[in-house]
């Protein structure tokens, strides 16, 4: 089971002019193991950019990745090729090590479908959007009106 965190109430936007800048907690749950950690601060814009298009990659049948903006962390899509069809992937929660010859622990890991990974990035901005309409923060706004018009998404 995989899940997305980023509590609305918590968004800052601490800068606008010359780039949006987004900050709040940002974590995944896979299975009941919270990474990087429960409440994890970090760039919330870059990280679902990063997430899109990783889904767009691996709908491509790609493996890729997409990160977290503070610390050694990443998480990994890998498609199954069994089933092209239903576009299973496998997600593998990633703690990059400082010293490249070591690699990565992994700490959590699940199947699910690129669907439900989509479905819950819509929702995600859909909630943000939301929250920007209700702040009146109308540059947040913008940039997730266009973050979800992406053929990555469809």
């Amino acid at each position: 089971m995989f899940e997305l965190n980023i509590p609305i109430e918590d968004l800052a936007v601490d800068s606008r002019q010359p780039q949006l800048y987004v900050s709040g907690e940002v974590w995944i749950t896979i299975d009941g193991h919270d990474f990087p950690g429960h409440g994890w601060t970090d760039e919330v814009l870059p990280f679902l950019g990063s997430l899109r298009a990783a889904i767009g990659e691996a709908r491509s049948g790609d493996e890729t990745d997409f990160y977290f903006w503070e610390g050694n962390f990443f998480v990994k899509l890998v498609p199954i090729p069994a089933a092209p069809d239903a576009r299973y992937v496998e997600v593998f929660a990633v703690h990059d090590s400082a010293d490249p010859e070591e690699g990565g622990t992994v700490e959590a890991s699940c199947v699910c479908t690129l669907t439900e990974l989509g479905d819950l990035l819509q929702g995600t901005i859909g909630e943000l959007s939301l929250w920007a309409h209700d702040h009146h923060e109308a540059e947040l706004l913008e940039f997730l009106s266009r973050m979800t018009s992406l053929p990555e998404l469809t």
